[in-house]
């Protein structure tokens, strides 16, 4: 794509309201505040954190832990090379448990 097509496609979507023209009210409507509902990282065991940062690291690549946005889901995506897992966990799921599982797949991949 030629650059002035690129500028002519960027000046077309900001007179639609897209891209970084909204950022405002998408900011607001991600600060709005939402009930939380039970998954707590401060219940689980920091061992196996530690467990779970040590093996991907290990492997070269890396992890993110966080919550759904309601708070009911536990999330841990691994990142390694080009791929990427997202994987999620109900906050009534034994959160230790599945982190051991984590865990086992990445010793195996070691």
């Amino acid at each position: 794509m030629s650059v002035a097509k690129a500028l002519k496609q960027q000046e077309q979507g900001k007179k639609k309201g897209r891209g970084s023209v909204n950022n405002k009210h998408r900011l607001g409507a991600f600060a709005a505040s939402s009930e939380s509902h039970g998954a707590d990282w401060g219940a689980c065991s920091p061992e196996k954190l530690q467990g779970v940062i040590e093996g991907i690291t290990r492997l070269g690549g890396a992890v993110i832990f966080g919550l759904s946005r309601d708070g009911g889901a536990y999330s841990v995506t691994l990142l390694l090379d080009k791929d990427k897992a997202a994987l999620w966990f109900n906050a009534d799921a034994d959160v230790n448990q599945e982190l051991d599982n984590v865990m086992g797949t990445l010793e195996a991949m070691d």
